[in-house]
């Protein structure tokens, strides 16, 4: 045991501030098919080459007219137009709209040469190949123009857009197969400890399930990043430093494990023998026993082994991080404000990260344990809870953070 440490741990704003300092943006480009991109970030500008549409195209099924035609036609007094042709989308009509005549349009159909109009054909009437107009149409009533859409030279997508469904349709829409686009940032996840076992394999006799490289894992998928497994580490420093030096080359390291006081507890004295520590301890609950430092350039994050600690502590301060260094926007979670169904006292000396479940409109407490996972499993969210303050009383509207 080592009981000098955790003294001095700092406060969260300190911690994050930190992280988010050492948080370079990727560099990285690669090219990308547009059923790849989404949610990647532009590196560059994509301009469009054409128009869209390339034609004037009808907005509404109805007919194709000279506006002319029809400047005087009401349902009292309806204008005839005979009806030359039947346009569908795909098929270009080879005849000419003249003076007196029409054409049958379907929605997205090429306007026909000579029309500049199109009437509803709600608004109209047929009999055979006459067809009775009962409404005025102005010049480019009911036609989608060419370029409306995105005209030659207009940008589709910017440099630093995030690639939605939308955008991605964009550049279909001017003709591209692929965008280019920031790399997603590689994150190494490491944990430590003899005791883990993968899931899925037998449990041997004092061991436990790896569940810390599992959520580790889906959180920094979730958010951008390219999680890179790394093998499992035991408790000996001399293999964690040697693990921790090949991992500098990826963009960050996130360990779970070993970051706390216990004799085997090593990854402290590992970093400082090949690298850099910020900070180690945070005043938070849970997730006191946090480290981040560097190895070499690379920054590297020491999360708490109990797997609430570990992934609460994820949510706060990798996401954040993987979030900048991916180029995205900062997340921005769902809040409610929910009357509290039991009294959380606040601790003296740290903020705490209280989860909560939301049942009937009211938030339940659900934390147990920093070592239990159904702490955050069973949670719809948390609450804050400063440091120093009373905290809150049952029935007490609390702001309720989604997870």
């Amino acid at each position: 045991m080592r009981p000098d440490l955790f003294r001095h741990t700092i406060p969260f704003d300190d911690a994050l501030r930190r992280v988010l300092e050492a948080a370079t943006p990727v560099e990285r480009v690669v090219t990308l098919s547009l059923g790849e991109a989404a949610t990647r970030v532009a590196a560059y500008d994509v301009t469009s080459t054409i128009d869209v549409p390339p034609f004037d195209r009808a907005a509404m099924d109805g007919y194709a007219v000279r506006s002319t035609d029809v400047g005087g036609a009401a349902p009292g007094t309806p204008v005839e137009l005979t009806c030359i042709d039947q346009i569908f989308t795909g098929h270009v009509s080879p005849h000419i709209i003249s003076t007196g005549q029409c054409a049958e349009i379907g929605t997205g159909a090429p306007l026909p040469a000579g029309a500049d109009a199109v009437v509803m054909v709600e608004r109209t009437s047929r009999q055979g190949g006459v067809v009775s107009v009962r409404e005025t149409a102005r010049a480019r009533q009911n036609v989608g123009p060419r370029g409306g859409d995105i005209a030659v030279g207009q940008r589709a997508v910017r440099a630093g857009d995030v690639i939605s469904p939308a955008r991605a349709g964009a550049l279909a829409a001017i003709g591209r197969t692929t965008v280019e686009a920031f790399d997603r940032p590689h994150i190494a996840v490491l944990s430590t400890g003899s005791e883990l076992t993968p899931p899925g394999t037998p449990l041997p006799p004092g061991h436990i399930y790896n569940v810390n490289s599992v959520t580790l894992t889906a959180i920094i998928r979730q958010h951008g990043g390219e999680p890179v497994a790394l093998d499992h580490v035991d408790d000996s420093i001399d293999a964690l430093v040697t693990t921790l030096e090949q991992a500098a080359r990826y963009d960050a390291i996130v360990t779970s494990g070993g970051t706390s006081v216990g004799g085997r507890d090593l990854l402290l004295d590992a970093v400082q023998r090949c690298g850099t520590i910020a900070f180690h301890g945070i005043a938070v609950r849970p997730g006191k026993p946090t480290l981040f430092g560097h190895i070499g350039r690379t920054p590297i994050f020491g999360m708490p082994g109990n797997p609430t600690s570990c992934l609460s502590n994820a949510c706060i301060l990798l996401v954040p991080f993987i979030r900048k260094v991916a180029r995205l926007p900062p997340w921005q979670p769902v809040l409610r404000h929910l009357p509290l169904a039991r009294t959380v006292k606040a601790l003296e000396d740290r903020h705490q990260f209280y989860t909560v479940r939301i049942v009937g409109g009211v938030a339940e407490p659900a934390f147990k344990s920093s070592g239990d996972i159904t702490s955050m499993a069973a949670a719809d969210g948390y609450i804050e809870v400063l440091a120093g303050t009373k905290g809150f009383e049952e029935g007490e509207t609390v702001t309720v953070t989604l997870l």
